[in-house]
């Protein structure tokens, strides 16, 4: 399986093999200009590789399976979902806000007084 990226400092285009990438024998960088990714970044990247590598081929079992992905579009779905989240987080402020009226007010009223005033 081989990944293309775009270096996004000098633009080049360059593609890596993930297995080479999850045994280590590669790294993300670009073979133009050296830019590099965070290690925390392709750490988390390989992990994920692998992963998806390991349910793809449990996949495989009952499917044969082929994916493109545009960065550009996952960023787009990740910005929605940020939103969704800062609008229900912002729902949920607002129903910390509202209460029952009658839950914090003190009845004043002394029923005591009712039955004796009607003896």
């Amino acid at each position: 399986m081989s990944i293309d990226f775009t270096c996004q400092k000098c633009e080049a285009s360059f593609e890596l093999d993930a297995q080479d990438l999850i045994e280590g024998t590669e790294k993300l960088v670009c073979p133009h200009c050296d830019a590099k990714a965070p290690s925390n970044l392709s750490e988390d990247f390989v992990a994920a590789l692998t992963e998806m590598r390991a349910q793809i081929a449990a996949l495989g079992k009952k499917f044969a399976v082929s994916m493109t992905l545009e960065s550009e579009d996952l960023e787009d779905e990740l910005e929605e979902e940020e939103d969704d989240d800062e609008d229900e987080e912002e729902s949920d402020e607002d129903d910390d806000d509202d209460f029952d009226e009658d839950e914090d007010v003190e009845d004043d009223e002394d029923y005591d007084e009712d039955e004796d005033d009607e003896r």
